[in-house]
C-alpha cells in the first residue's frame, strides 16, 4: 500500500466528502477519486459508500480506518528520523584530538551538541599517526592532527602550535640569558614516545637544530606529570604551548624561536566517504573559523 493513498483515505474518512477532502489534500476531486479507486482495487473491496451527500465508510473501510492512523504516524516518524539523519541532526560522531586541540575540541563539541542534541559524540585522545590510521580504518570520522599529512585526506587548517621550554621558576632569569645550545648540559624531562610519537620526534628535531640530543633523566606519559617534575627541579622540558594552561606552580616558560618549533594543526577526514553528521560538524567548524577571521590561532595557552 502506498502511503499517499492511505493518507488520502484517512482525510476522506475524516471529511466524509470528496470535495472537502480534495481541497484539504490540495488535489482535484477526480485525482482523489482515482486514488481511492486504486486503494480499493488493492484491498479488493469498496471502502466508501458514495451518495449524494458524501462518502461514508463501509465495514471494510471502518476496519482500515481503525489502523491507518497509527500506521501513518509511524511512517511519519520513520521519515522524520531518516530526514534528521540525512541532515546530520542525529547519529554518532567519533572525533580524535591531541594535546594541541585539547581545549579547542571540547568547545567545538559543546557548541555542536547545542545545535545537534541528538548526536552522540565520542572523543579519543590520540597521537596524529594513530588518528590517521583510525581514520583510514573507519574507526574515526574526523581527527585533529599535525600538518602536513602524507595521506589522501580532506583538510581544514585550524590552528598553529609551537614548542616552548618549561623551566623551574627559580631558574627563569638564568636560563633566559643562555643560548639554547647550552641546554645540552641540562637534564631533560620528556613526554614518552608512547604518548605522542610525532611530538617526541619534533622535540628531537628541535634539539638537533640546536646541536645536541637531550639528556633525558625522567620520562612521563602525562604532560601534567612532566610539568610537575620540572617544577620540582628534576630538569627542563620542551612542551607544546597549549599545555601551559595547566596550573602548575613554580614553573616558567621560555620561547623557542626556530621554525622547527612551530607547526600547524588541521581537521582531517577521509574525503570519499559521506557522513552527514561529520559534514555538519565540518560546516560548523568552517563557520567558527570564518567568524574568528583566521585558521591559524594559537593552541590555547598563554605566550611565554
Amino acid at each position: 500500500m502506498e502511503i499517499r493513498l492511505l493518507r488520502s483515505f484517512q482525510v476522506l474518512a475524516e471529511q466524509g466528502h470528496f470535495g472537502r477532502a480534495a481541497r484539504a489534500l490540495h488535489l482535484s476531486q477526480p485525482a482523489l477519486t482515482k486514488q481511492i479507486v486504486l486503494l480499493e482495487d488493492e484491498v479488493g473491496a469498496a471502502l466508501f459508500d458514495r451518495g449524494r451527500h458524501g462518502a461514508t465508510l463501509t465495514p471494510v473501510g471502518e476496519l482500515l480506518a481503525a489502523d491507518v492512523g497509527p500506521l501513518l504516524r509511524h511512517a511519519d516518524g520513520v521519515l522524520e528520523r531518516v530526514r534528521r539523519a540525512a541532515r546530520g541532526d542525529t547519529g554518532e560522531l567519533r572525533l580524535g584530538f591531541g594535546v594541541a586541540t585539547r581545549l579547542l575540541v571540547p568547545r567545538l563539541v559543546s557548541r555542536f551538541r547545542r545545535s545537534h542534541p541528538l548526536v552522540n559524540v565520542s572523543l579519543a585522545d590520540m597521537s596524529s599517526p594513530d588518528q590517521l590510521d583510525a581514520l583510514e580504518r573507519g574507526a574515526l570520522d574526523l581527527g585533529f592532527v599535525r600538518l602536513p599529512v602524507d595521506r589522501p585526506m580532506a583538510i581544514v587548517p585550524v590552528l598553529e602550535e609551537r614548542l616552548v621550554l618549561a623551566v623551574p621558576e627559580g631558574r627563569r632569569a638564568e636560563l633566559a640569558k643562555r643560548r639554547p645550545e647550552s641546554l645540552a648540559d641540562e637534564p631533560f624531562v620528556e613526554i614518552a614516545p608512547s604518548r605522542s610519537s610525532s611530538l617526541h620526534a619534533n622535540v628531537l628535531r628541535v634539539c638537533a637544530r640546536y646541536g645536541f640530543r637531550p639528556r633525558v633523566v625522567q620520562s612521563a606519559t602525562e604532560f601534567f606529570t612532566v610539568l610537575a617534575l620540572v617544577a620540582a627541579g628534576m630538569g627542563v622540558a620542551i612542551v607544546p604551548n597549549s599545555v601551559t594552561t595547566s596550573r602548575v606552580e613554580g614553573i616558567a616558560y621560555l620561547p623557542l624561536s626556530i621554525p622547527e618549533a612551530r607547526w600547524r594543526v588541521g581537521a582531517v577526514w577521509v574525503p570519499d566517504t559521506r557522513r552527514p553528521v561529520r559534514d555538519a560538524f565540518v560546516a560548523q567548524l568552517r563557520e567558527d573559523l570564518a567568524r574568528s577571521g583566521t585558521p591559524t590561532g594559537r593552541g590555547g595557552g598563554p605566550r611565554p
